[in-house]
């Protein structure tokens, strides 16, 4: 399996259950998060969220994206991941106040027949879409014929669209409705307005992105304004309107009052994530010195931010557009995206390269440096190069535009035109199987240990899967290793029962290997367990249901002890029996002969006595 197949093994069937996950009250309100299902998918995934005080929710946020209400009720809601979400905690806002998930939903979007070489995206025009803002006099007089189109995505209206909102020069947001969901056909229809009909227009050089700050259930528009180094504010005049009130800038705190955000140059570009997983959203502004600033919001569903010290990081160092250049225009977008629950931020610059960062941890507020996104793995991305027409300071967004599970890139330039570029499709194997089809990877936590489960629908020379663990999140250890099915058009399943799991939350991924030895990993499952007082352990038996092995374990176990294993049919016939070393790391039985489908009882004799547990062969 390539580099390229990890994001075919994070494919998810949309069947992933979350462990319960404690909520983190914000305030004394008396609504909880106990838990959520699935804990992945993509965009169009229903989650349902469960806990107390549920009934009334106004809002449920992902990154300050909204996700739509299905159904409510004081104990549970339904809601719908949106078209721009990224992978991040779930907020949920009442009338008596806001909570946050403690673990993460993690959003992906890449499916089966695609692949995704790190940072390889293929190019090719976007028919149709160039901000021509030639009519007003102010544009062609001051700039000439260069436009400079800033694009973002959202669902404004609330029907699955993937609509792109264009900043030109001019100071208006354009927008340019999606044909029918799914489309990759766009048509311009008006700059956006507000409630008396007229434009909305900031300063110059309007530089778009779209949240919900305060949580209400209405999208606010919040835009750089270019010479003014603000950032301004509209919300929607009603859920699904076309059509927005001015609120005014973004403020700070000064005194016993508030103040304009003012950045450090011209040209801001505003990017909304939730780094740290406090639920307070952070805002992350490029500009044309080419540096980042973060701002966090003063609490859950505020619009007033206060400044942190210093700079965005990378490395240890003040992340820079382009490099050492006087002058950088930084046009920041924080998005996952390869689907391992850490944020990356890919940033446009004047020259026009595009970089990628990923958060150096979960929940860290600083990077590590990727590199610039490239064509083909060696040919960085250049809207500014030599001969070219696109003529330099990238503006890129990302998302899936046509639901075919690839995510497109587009980028906006100097020239006003938006260029897209895809991920590439999968091509050397033709009509073979998938090296790696992933459709669930799920666990619970038991009072003795954590239960790991997952399914593939096909494999293509597949070696193994290797459970590893982590405390944290970031440091990972093997546990495990567990042979694969090799070649398989028809759907397998696997289990693995982590019998020396501590009490706490734990962190789990599986790290599939192919028959030639290259990699790929899989999203990550986050498990909370309590331990169980005064519950002897006793062995256990894993997968429960099999099909060639079958191992036993005893849960926290500290040393070894000697055990007879004997397996049986439902009749009582015995099949097989051996001796085994019993401890908390798995041992698998040997000596299974040939078995029929159906119903066995495997006997586990100790110093303790014996115990039975019934499993099945398939």
């Amino acid at each position: 399996m390539s580099l390229s197949t990890s994001l075919l093994f994070r494919k998810l069937s949309g069947q992933l259950f979350a462990a319960a996950a404690c909520a983190l009250p914000l305030t004394s309100a008396a609504q909880t998060i106990l838990g959520f299902s699935p804990s992945t998918g993509n965009p169009g995934t229903v989650i349902t969220i469960t806990g107390t005080g549920l009934s009334g929710t106004k809002s449920v946020l992902l990154n300050g994206q909204s996700l739509k209400i299905n159904s409510n009720s004081a104990l549970s809601l339904s809601v719908t991941v949106p078209v721009a979400a990224s992978t991040g905690k779930l907020v949920v806002t009442t009338a008596f106040g806001s909570t946050v998930s403690a673990s993460q939903f993690g959003v992906t979007r890449v499916t089966s027949g695609v692949t995704f070489p790190q940072q390889t995206i293929k190019g090719n025009s976007f028919n149709g879409i160039k901000v021509a803002a030639a009519s007003n006099s102010a544009v062609t007089n001051t700039y000439g014929a260069v436009y400079y189109s800033t694009p973002t995505i959202a669902d404004l209206t609330g029907t699955g669209r993937t609509d792109l909102l264009i900043g030109n020069a001019n100071g208006n947001v354009e927008y340019w409705p999606q044909a029918s969901v799914g489309s990759t056909s766009f048509s311009k229809n008006s700059n956006l307005k507000l409630a008396n009909g007229t434009d909305i227009r900031v300063a110059n050089f309007a530089k778009p992105t779209v949240v919900d700050l305060d949580g209400n259930g209405l999208l606010d528009l919040l835009v750089g304004t270019g010479d003014n180094q603000r950032i301004a504010r509209f919300e929607q005049t009603a859920a699904g309107a076309l059509t927005f009130n001015s609120i005014g800038n973004l403020q700070v705190p000064s005194g016993s009052g508030t103040t304009d955000l003012v950045t450090g140059a011209r040209y801001p570009r505003p990017s909304v994530a939730d780094l740290d997983g406090d639920g307070r959203l952070e805002l992350l502004i490029g500009d044309y010195s080419g540096l980042l600033r973060r701002y966090e919001a003063n609490g859950v569903n505020s619009a007033v931010f206060v400044a942190d010290a210093g700079n965005i990081q990378a490395d240890g160092a003040n992340i820079k557009a382009d490099g050492t250049a006087s002058n950088g225009t930084a046009k920041p977008l924080v998005f996952d995206m390869d689907g391992n629950g850490l944020l990356d931020m890919v940033m446009g610059s004047q020259l026009g390269a595009v970089t990628r960062y990923e958060q150096s941890a979960r929940y860290a507020t600083t990077f590590v440096s990727k590199g610039n996104l490239t064509i083909d793995g060696t040919n960085a991305i250049n809207m500014g190069s030599s001969g070219n027409a696109e003529g330099g300071f990238a503006a890129p967004i990302i998302t899936d535009i046509n639901n075919d599970g690839r995510l497109d890139m587009l980028i906006g330039d100097q020239n006003g035109t938006i260029y897209l570029y895809t991920q590439k499709q999968q091509t050397a194997l033709n009509n073979s199987p998938l090296p790696v089809q992933l459709s669930a990877f799920s666990g619970q936590a038991a009072g003795l240990g954590n239960q790991l489960n997952w399914a593939t629908a096909s494999e293509l020379n597949s070696a193994r899967f290797e459970v590893e663990r982590s405390a944290d999140g970031t440091s990972y250890t093997t546990l495990a290793s567990l042979t694969a099915a090799g070649t398989s058009t028809t759907a397998r399943s696997y289990q693995y029962f982590d019998a020396a799991a501590s009490a706490g939350t734990s962190y789990y991924r599986l790290r599939q290997v192919d028959q030639d030895g290259t990699s790929a990993y899989s999203p990550v499952v986050v498990l909370t367990r309590t331990a169980s007082p005064g519950v002897a352990a006793q062995p256990q038996a894993f997968p429960t249901v099999f099909s060639e092995s079958l191992s036993v374990v005893l849960p926290g176990a500290a040393t070894a002890q000697a055990a007879t294993v004997a397996l049986f049919t439902a009749d009582g016939r015995q099949v097989c029996s051996s001796s085994v070393q019993l401890s908390a790391t798995p041992q698998t039985i040997s000596g299974l002969p040939i078995l029929a489908p159906g119903l066995y009882v495997l006997r586990t004799t100790t110093a303790a006595g014996t115990t039975s547990q019934r499993v099945s062969h398939e």
